[in-house]
């Protein structure tokens, strides 16, 4: 009679092994958000560097990064919060895409990405 219930045990501790390996993929999928503040120094010909669409316009193809104003210290100098999903390594690119716009002086991390 054991050996009937053998087969079962195995097939149950498999589904139990499968479903671990299936969470913990499920929890090391899931990066950190990107959340950085940036200080971001524009050329003094920028009309509007609070509008919002000037504001995204500065993340070009980085779609899934929001730039929002936490304040304007003068009119090129912008305190911003970059937000976005991970991992760090696409949170660097969207700082990266920022940095290369021929509006931007200088870009400077507050706080690390994520």
């Amino acid at each position: 009679m054991s050996e009937v219930w053998r087969p079962g045990i195995g097939i149950f501790g498999a589904v139990v092994l499968a479903s671990k390996l299936v969470f913990a993929t499920a929890s090391a999928a899931a990066p950190a958000p990107c959340q950085v503040q940036l200080t971001v120094e524009l050329t003094p010909d920028v009309p509007e560097p609070t509008d919002v669409g000037f504001l995204g316009s500065l993340l070009s193809n980085q779609v899934n990064y929001r730039l929002s104003l936490r304040h304007e210290r003068s009119d090129s100098l912008l305190v911003l919060d970059l937000t976005g999903p991970g991992p760090g390594y696409r949170c660097r690119n969207a700082i990266e895409t920022i940095r290369r716009d021929g509006r931007v002086l200088s870009v400077r991390v507050n706080k690390t990405p994520s």
